[in-house]
C-alpha cells in the first residue's frame, strides 16, 4: 500500500477505517501561548491561551471571550490564520489520499471482457506529486498576562471582563485588579514619553483626558466589584444604585452585611474616596461641570466651573479604591 506524500507540517499520518488522518500543530509564541479569536462578529477580540492547559482540557470545553463574554465550544475560537492553515491541510491530505489510491491502482494490470472480445489494460504511474507547504503565521507578541486566582492564565489585548476559562464565574476581584493595572499602565505610558512628545500630548488634551478616563475607570471598577460581591452573597437586589456614592455604599453594606465598610480606613483615604466618586459622577453625568450636588458632597469647587483632574490625584485614588476593594471583600465574606 502506497503511503501518501504530504507536507512536513502534517504529523502522525496514519490510515484508519475512514481514510488517512494526520495532525497539524498550531503555532505558539516563546512562552507557549497560542491565539484564539471571539467568534461573535460584533467583537472578534483576540486573546491567547497556554498550550499545555488547553491540551489537558476536555473535548467539550466551553470558552468565554474575555472582553464581551460570548461563550461557545472552544473549536469556534479559531483565528483566521489557523482556519486557513487547517483548510490547507485538509486539501493537502485529500490530494495526497487520491494520489495514493491512483498509485495503488497503477501497480495492477487486468483484463476487461465484453461480448465478442476483451481488452487488456495496465495503469501507468505518474511522477511523484508535488507537496504543498501549509500557510504559516506568527503569533502576536505578548504584552500583558492575566493570571486568574483559580490557576488559569491568558494573554489579553484589551479590557478584561471575564476569564476565558471561568466565564461568568470569574472571581470579581480578579477583574477589578486587572482593570486597575490597565489604567496604571496607560498613565505610565504618558509619563514615559519624551519631554517633547509629552508636551504635544498635553497640548492636545491627552494628559487630562487620560487622567479623567483612568479615574472614572478605577471608580467604576470598585463599583462593579461591590455589585458582584453583593450578588455572590445572595443578597436581594438594591434600588437607587447606592454604589454611586461612598457613604450610600457604606450604608447599604451595613444593611446587607452588618459591617462598617469604612472601618479601618484612614481619614485621608476616606476623603480621597469621596472626592473620587463625586468627581467620577460629575465627569460621567455632567460633562465635568460642577453642580450643587458636587459642592454639597465635597465642600469644594464653584458651581458652573469644570473640575480639573491631575495625575497625582488619580494615583492617590488608585491606592484608595484598592483599600476599599479589600474592605469590600473582607466584609462580604464575613
Amino acid at each position: 500500500m502506497y503511503r501518501p506524500r504530504v507536507s512536513r507540517d502534517i504529523e502522525n499520518l496514519r490510515r484508519t477505517s475512514r481514510g488517512w488522518e494526520g495532525r497539524v500543530a498550531l503555532y505558539t509564541d516563546e512562552e507557549g501561548y497560542f491565539g484564539r479569536r471571539c467568534p461573535d462578529p460584533d467583537c472578534r477580540a483576540f486573546f491567547k491561551l497556554r498550550t499545555n492547559e488547553y491540551e489537558a482540557a476536555p473535548d467539550n470545553l466551553q470558552l468565554t471571550c474575555p472582553e464581551c463574554g460570548y461563550s461557545a465550544l472552544h473549536s469556534r475560537f479559531e483565528t483566521p490564520e489557523q482556519t486557513r492553515r487547517s483548510k490547507a491541510a485538509i486539501e493537502e491530505l485529500g490530494d495526497a489520499a487520491v494520489d495514493a489510491i491512483l498509485r495503488d491502482f497503477a501497480r495492477k494490470r487486468g483484463t476487461t471482457r465484453f461480448p465478442g472480445g476483451r481488452i487488456e489494460w495496465k495503469a501507468h504511474r505518474n511522477s511523484p506529486r508535488r507537496v504543498k507547504p501549509l500557510p504559516s503565521y506568527v503569533e502576536r507578541a505578548t504584552i500583558r498576562l492575566f493570571e486568574c486566582p483559580r490557576g488559569h492564565s491568558a494573554i489579553i489585548y484589551d479590557l478584561l471582563a471575564f476569564c476565558p476559562w471561568c466565564g461568568t464565574d470569574t472571581p470579581p476581584r480578579a477583574v477589578f485588579d486587572d482593570s486597575l493595572a490597565a489604567q496604571r499602565r496607560l498613565l505610565a505610558l504618558i509619563e514615559e514619553q519624551s519631554e517633547e512628545a509629552r508636551a504635544d500630548i498635553e497640548a492636545r488634551g491627552g494628559v487630562t483626558s487620560q487622567a479623567e478616563r483612568a479615574l472614572t475607570a478605577a471608580v467604576a471598577a470598585s463599583q462593579n466589584l461591590a455589585k458582584k460581591l453583593h450578588i455572590q452573597a445572595d443578597e436581594p437586589p438594591v434600588k437607587d444604585n447606592p454604589c454611586q456614592n461612598v457613604d450610600r455604599l457604606a450604608k447599604q453594606w451595613r444593611k446587607s452585611f452588618a459591617a462598617d465598610l469604612l472601618d479601618g480606613l484612614d481619614e485621608a483615604t476616606v476623603k480621597t474616596l469621596r472626592l473620587a466618586f463625586a468627581r467620577r459622577h460629575v465627569l460621567e453625568h455632567n460633562g465635568g461641570v460642577i453642580d450643587d450636588d458636587y459642592v454639597g458632597q465635597t465642600g469644594e469647587g464653584t458651581v458652573g466651573r469644570r473640575i480639573r483632574i491631575r495625575t497625582p490625584f488619580v494615583e492617590a485614588a488608585f491606592a484608595a479604591v484598592e483599600k476599599l476593594a479589600d474592605r469590600l471583600e473582607e466584609t462580604a465574606q464575613q
